[in-house]
């Protein structure tokens, strides 16, 4: 009750508009439906195609373009930690859940301590922990990133792959044994760090891994 009410005061206040357009919609973090038309593509990625194999599947819910790709830089290199609702919200437009199976656990790429601390979040933990929590799945980070990378995007595949190789360790060995577990990204643009992630996580004892990103520029 107290919640509704906070949240009626806060859209008196600032009435929810679009993020790209600016235009008045009906909800904080929701998006126009022609802003969310230019971006808006689910789907799952041919990960043989990108050489990714450790990954069982991995889902998309729209294109890295547009208002999409600028919110995202924002938040990872202008700390726009505020943006990240509008992601959430994207999240919530989602209809097929079923594809990603019985999930047990949702794990983060993690970011390296040094890039945390600079950044102050981790971009895929504010927009995707909210929604886990509304749908009561278990939130655990993991994983952790056991020596700052070089920026994927500046790198060539072969470069990505030797850049994260040996990146990553599996702390809660515990939690993720025998798990279904869903791994979550802000991006996936060749999927070495998602396919990194998710070797260790099975070599650890993890069932089954399936990734889930807000954005990507693959098929």
């Amino acid at each position: 009750m107290l919640k509704s009410l906070w949240e009626a005061f806060l859209d008196l206040l600032f009435p929810p508009r679009c993020p790209v357009c600016r235009t008045f919609v009906d909800q904080q973090g929701e998006w126009c439906s022609s802003c969310l038309t230019l971006v808006w593509a689910p789907r799952e990625l041919e990960l043989a195609s990108h050489g990714v194999t450790a990954l069982d599947a991995c889902f998309v819910l729209c294109d890295y373009t547009a208002g999409v790709q600028k919110l995202i830089r924002d938040m990872k290199f202008r700390k726009g930690r505020r943006y990240g609702c509008y992601l959430t919200w994207l999240l919530s437009r989602y209809q097929n859940y079923h594809r990603l199976g019985s999930v047990n656990v949702i794990v983060p790429v993690p970011l390296s301590p040094e890039r945390l601390k600079d950044r102050g979040y981790n971009q895929t933990e504010v927009i995707f922990r909210p929604w886990a929590e509304s749908r009561q799945l278990l939130w655990c980070d993991a994983l952790i990133r056991l020596k700052a990378t070089l920026p994927q995007w500046e790198l060539t595949i072969a470069e990505r792959r030797k850049n994260v190789k040996g990146a990553f360790q599996v702390t809660r060995p515990e939690v993720v044994q025998d798990k279904q577990i869903l791994l979550v990204d802000d991006i996936f643009t060749t999927g070495t760090t998602m396919n990194e992630c998710a070797k260790v996580l099975k070599k650890a004892g993890a069932k089954r891994v399936v990734g889930l990103t807000i954005a990507s520029g693959a098929q």
